[in-house]
Parts: structure tokens; sequence; C-alpha cells
């Protein structure tokens, strides 16, 4: 079968990492694929093992009518046969080219789709688009329920299809050597945040909790990612008098190392859709504390494995932070039942299957 993959772009998140995974294994298992990339954005490009083609254009609605139409003639000269998205742009911009054209589509939803702050004229979008896909996968049941209830979507056009995490590879990568500074050399406990520095992601409230510990404790704080927030947050750091103990490493293709050498991983998340780096942190057995945001985390963490706290609490996250720094033997119990979660229940291999499944079934 010939599927094509259309996304915004290919930064280094866990929308492009899933994606990956996801045309990745289609070619295995025996189809063509080709990702198209909105924007010619190519980070992440090396992880995808499938032709990837840029329009070299914008993510916008100006440039619309324009990517609508790149599209639809690149699909119809290679014959694409089902049309699959991820992201809510491209969302839309999959649906226009499924009804112009008449090839099926799919589309992966990771937002909450909790529409209560949101206008009209955004419903009436969103209700359009889901309406006329062929077919939803929902990365959570938080985001499935929501669209049932804002869209009225019939339920049998929706699945729940967790993102999965190879745990084996994800423990390869992780094993990679990196260069650190010799700060970071000693056993001083290491807390990890990975993600863009935006607003959504939260690491200002993670450097709020940072700022309450440096009094009773000594901690290091790794930052990988980067984004329009980060000399916001640096001066954060230098405000707080806790700079010397904050280390930015920037955007990386491989965070793996990174994220290794933390005995705690952070998630200070305002929203998400469905987290992919918290799965890949607790596949490497880390102990866990996310925030207890709309969508996701609740799916995932449990009182055995991780800890969730409010959103926006500076104080309760620093209080989580110092229960597990108090309690090794219980941060060593949450991280190795966070590896047994991600084991048991989001295997990268057995999620890609149901993915598989649901995007051919559309030609049977």
């Amino acid at each position: 079968m010939k599927i094509t993959m259309i996304l915004p772009y290919l930064k280094a998140g866990g929308t492009e990492r899933q994606a990956a995974y996801i045309v990745n294994y289609l070619k295995q298992k025996g189809h063509t694929v080709l990702t198209i990339s909105v924007e010619d954005e190519d980070f992440f490009e090396p992880h995808f093992k499938v032709p990837v083609q840029y329009l070299n254009s914008q993510n916008s609605f100006l440039f619309l009518v324009y990517n609508i139409y790149s599209i639809a003639s690149i699909i119809k000269k290679n014959g694409t046969q089902i049309l699959v998205s991820r992201a809510w742009t491209t969302n839309l911009l999959c649906t226009l080219v499924s009804m112009i054209t008449g090839i099926p589509n799919v589309l992966f939803l990771s937002a909450s789709l909790d529409m209560s702050n949101h206008s009209l004229i955004k419903k009436l979008i969103y209700r359009f688009m889901l309406k006329k896909t062929d077919q939803i996968i929902s990365v959570s049941e938080a985001t499935r329920q929501n669209c049932i209830k804002w869209f009225d979507i019939q339920e049998n056009k929706i699945k729940v299809i967790h993102n999965g995490v190879d745990i084996n590879h994800i423990q390869e990568l992780s094993k990679k050597p990196v260069e650190l500074p010799d700060e970071l050399k000693d056993a001083t406990p290491k807390l990890v945040f990975v993600g863009r520095l935006i607003h959504r992601k939260g690491l200002d409230v993670l450097i709020n909790a940072l700022m309450n510990l440096k009094s009773s404790y000594q901690t290091q704080l790794i930052v990988v990612g980067e984004g329009s927030k980060m000399n916001d947050y640096k001066v954060m750091c230098k405000d707080f008098e806790i700079e010397s103990n904050v280390f930015f490493f920037g955007q990386k293709k491989n965070p793996f190392p990174y994220l290794n050498l933390g005995d705690i991983f952070i998630l200070p998340s305002r929203s998400e859709g469905f987290p992919n780096i918290l799965l890949e942190a607790m596949a490497l057995g880390k102990t866990v504390i996310a925030a207890n945001c709309k969508n996701g985390p609740n799916e995932i963490i449990d009182k055995n494995n991780g800890t969730l706290v409010d959103v926006d609490d500076s104080e309760q996250l620093s209080l989580a932070i110092s229960s597990y720094l108090d309690n090794l033997k219980l941060a060593k119990n949450h991280g190795e039942n966070a590896k047994k979660t991600v084991k048991n229940s989001f295997k990268l291999s057995d999620q890609l299957a149901k993915i598989e499944m649901t995007i051919t079934s559309l030609k049977e």
C-alpha cells in the first residue's frame, strides 16, 4: 500500500519521533511510504528511513491553498492510497487534501481538545475537520472523550492508540558518550528536563521549585531543548542565584545520554498530548514527577510508578522532589515500576501494529 505522512516540520519533538517510528515500521512491513514536511526544518530527518519531500512553505493558513495544491500534486504523481497526518495545522491540511482528491485520511490527535475556553470559530473549524476525516487515532483516552463531547464524533470513528517506546533502542542511545562539564561529574543529585523552552512546557515552574529547594538541598538541573523562553529562563536562574546549578544544553538529536544522567525526570507541563518523553524517561528506569495536566500524564503515572503534582504549583513540585531525595528507596522502587509500566503497557511494537491495522483497514 502507498501511504503518505504529512507533518508540519521535522524538529526534534515527540510528534516527529513518533512519526518516524510509524513510517519506518510501515516501510518495514512492505508499504511504500513518503513523508511530506511543510516547512524545511530537517533537524530530525536522519531518523526517517523513508523519502522526505519538503514544500519549503509556511505552516500557516496564509499558505493553505499553496500547500493543498502542492501536496495534491505530489500524491497524485506517486499514487498515494492513504493520507496520514499529525499536528493540528497539518491535520486540517490533510483533511482538505483528502476531500479534494478522494484519498482516505487518518488523523492523529494529541492535544487535549478541551474546548471550554476556545472561540466559536475554532470550535467550528475543529468540528468540520473531525467530521470530514475518515479515521481518528487519539493518543489518549481524554482526547477521545473530548472529541465525543465537544464535536459529537461517532465513537467507532476514534481509536485510542497510545504512543509507544522501544526500550532497547532508547537504552542503547542513552549509552552514547557526550561531553559534560566537570561540575556534572560528581554525585550531586540531578534533575532533568527535556522539552521545548516555551511557556506551555512549564520550565519556569521547575526553576521556581529549584529555588525553593536551594537552602535545604544541593541539586543540579539539566535542561535539554531550545525555544523562545530560553533567555527568560536563564535570567530567572541568575536572579535566583542558582545559575551555577542549571545547565542548558540546547536541542539534541539524541537527548537520551543527558536524560540518563538524571536521578529524577520532571515534566512540569501546563498541557500535554500524550508525553512521549515521559515514557522514554520511564523506559530508562528514571524516577518521574509530572504535572497533572488535563491530558496524558494521569493515564501513565499512578501512585506506584511516579508522582503527579498540580499544574503551576512550584511548592508542591519542590515537596515532591524533596520526598524522593529524602527517600532513595522509594525513588528506586518507583523507577523500577516505571520501567515495568512501559514494558507492559507501552511497548512500541504493539502500538505500531495497531496503527498499521487501523491505517490499512481504510482500503479494505
